[in-house]
């Protein structure tokens, strides 16, 4: 009997077993081991939509079991696992883009026979359709400033690499707004783009767009791009006679306009999320300095210097090292600054590039992202009796008794290759791929400044019309996997923009054509618009 009883013990046992591994191999199958590369279909991970827009999520399920016809229910939530909204409870949903912002939805998908549950996070950045992209500014027939946007949106692509599929941010562009701003102004020069970097937890604020023209400047919404300021309207003490900014450099805590006559005027701002919470006053800053030309500006954390040139084309310094007290609600700027305060080289400074420099510049640019670590670094090109230098430099500042000076922290030099600067057009600077683009006799040219070679272009792009604005998007990524984008503005009216690939093995540059469209105008300027404070220099797309 007793051995009867055991041998029950052992068959139970072994059924129990076998029952226990049926299930087991069963839910195994359910588990779905590649359940986020194969699980679901037809829906990617990421999407970007502007306000209005809707789009039809319709995901394709495979289960390991049952794969025809699945004993399953969906549904679909807003939010991550800890905190979600039940949205439907349909295979299909369709998600339309009310409000401005970054939002998670949660798909999932049931196995009714073991109520095992499998899921999917779907990222939906909600921008809006100006806050990115490329700004055109042009002349009318009659002189009127016009504005217009290229739109664009970041999307997945999937790529080839070592024979595996990968997938890849890209930014496609997807249209164009013309003529957005009615009665802007008469007479465009430039755009400037003035954003903030947050530097205090949880500071919300908008870039802003400032229009120069000869009917005076206008800041715009960097969102909706309406009128939100004029800066006739924000001196304190009445508009300076023959006033007429032609450049202008917008930061942090302060905002500065270069005149036709060489003076600067200063606004000085005491609330960092407040564009206009400051003003200018009449009498010219830094005690009358006249001043040639003031650098672009690189908009990013730590840079607290401005960097112009004299009317003895000698480089100076404006202090610009405003910040919001730590933890601060109101976002006031500490009043204890030395925002406005001019910075000069030494007297016994002896330095012919920065000192009494002899020449004509061509053109600057901003060429590092500035931050507590680096100083602010420049490029520039001057002509020297037809021989052009480059000059790549970092300037940085001390205080000494009271008094601030100027302080160089590297300099380096070369000659530009006589043959790409003939009939000199315009150029463009690539920061992070360290090349400059030079057009001359409406041909491109890409130079290595480090290595002092010509790359060469796999075909040169033909155009129908001269080249007469460039501007350039750059990404600082680490592995080089993200290629800058190039716009190209014509006489015509015309735009396109090129994703610059550059072959590393065959020394080899081409340029794939992403986007073309006429009928811009007569084009004053054309800039890429970053949208925010950390993206001159970022890694990714958006």
């Amino acid at each position: 009997m007793k051995k009867n009883l055991i041998y029950i013990f052992i068959l139970l046992s072994v059924m129990a077993c076998l029952d226990d591994k049926s299930n087991y191999d069963y839910k195994d199958l359910n588990d779905f081991e590649n359940w986020d590369r194969n699980g679901v279909s037809n829906v990617d991970s990421d999407y970007t939509l502007y306000p209005g827009e809707e789009i039809l999520f319709e995901p394709k399920v495979r289960f390991s079991i049952d794969s025809l016809n699945p004993d399953a229910s969906y549904a679909w939530y807003l939010g991550k696992e800890e905190e979600k909204t039940l949205l439907s409870e349909q295979l299909n949903y369709t998600y339309k883009a009310e409000e401005i912002g970054e939002f998670t939805l949660l798909f999932c998908a049931t196995d009714n026979k073991t109520n095992v549950t499998f899921t999917k996070e779907i990222s939906v950045d909600v921008i809006a359709s100006w806050k990115y992209g490329w700004m055109v500014l042009s002349r009318s027939a009659g002189n009127e400033s016009q504005l217009s946007m290229i739109l664009s949106k970041k999307q997945k692509i999937s790529v080839t690499v070592d024979g595996k599929d990968v997938s890849r941010d890209t930014v496609v562009y997807v249209g164009e707004n013309m003529n957005i701003v009615p009665n802007l102004g008469r007479g465009p020069r430039r755009l400037v783009e003035n954003f903030i970097l947050p530097t205090v937890h949880g500071m919300l604020v908008e870039d802003e767009v400032m229009v120069l023209q000869e009917s005076g400047p206008v800041e715009l919404d960097g969102n909706k791009l309406t009128p939100v300021g004029y800066a006739k309207n924000e001196f304190f003490d009445g508009i300076p006679d023959h006033f007429d900014p032609v450049d202008a450099v917008l930061t942090f805590d302060g905002k500065w306009l270069l005149n036709s006559d060489n003076y600067i005027y200063m606004a000085n701002l005491s609330v960092a999320i407040d564009l206009h919470s400051g003003f200018y006053l009449k009498d010219a800053s830094l005690n009358g300095k006249k001043v040639k030309t003031l650098l672009p500006y690189y908009k990013g954390e730590g840079n607290y210097l401005i960097v112009g040139i004299d009317e003895n084309d000698t480089y100076f310094g404006i202090v610009n090292d405003g910040e919001c007290g730590y933890n601060s609600t109101d976002y006031v700027i500490n009043p204890l600054n030395s925002v406005g305060a001019c910075a000069e080289f030494r007297d016994d400074y002896e330095n012919d590039l920065f000192k009494g420099v002899e020449g004509e510049f061509i053109f600057h640019a901003w060429a590092n992202e500035a931050n507590y670590y680096t100083s602010p670094a420049y490029f520039s090109v001057l002509d020297q009796n037809g021989e052009y230098l480059w000059h790549y430099y970092e300037l940085d500042y001390r205080k000494e008794n009271d008094k601030f000076y100027l302080t160089e922290e590297s300099s380096e030099s070369g000659q530009i290759p006589a043959s790409i600067m003939v009939d000199y057009k315009c150029m463009a600077f690539f920061p992070w791929h360290e090349w400059l683009l030079v057009v001359s006799s409406d041909q491109l040219h890409f130079y290595d400044y480090w290595e002092n070679r010509i790359i060469n272009l796999a075909s040169l792009p033909q155009f129908n019309s001269e080249i007469v604005g460039l501007a350039v998007k750059d990404y600082d990524s680490y592995y080089g996997t993200l290629n800058a984008h190039l716009a190209v503005a014509l006489k015509s009216g015309e735009v396109y923009i090129f994703e610059v690939k550059y072959d590393s093995e065959l020394e080899e540059m081409e340029l794939v054509e992403l986007y073309h469209k006429d009928g811009f105008g007569e084009i004053v300027d054309i800039e890429c618009k970053f949208g925010q404070g950390n993206k001159p220099g970022a890694s990714s797309m958006y």
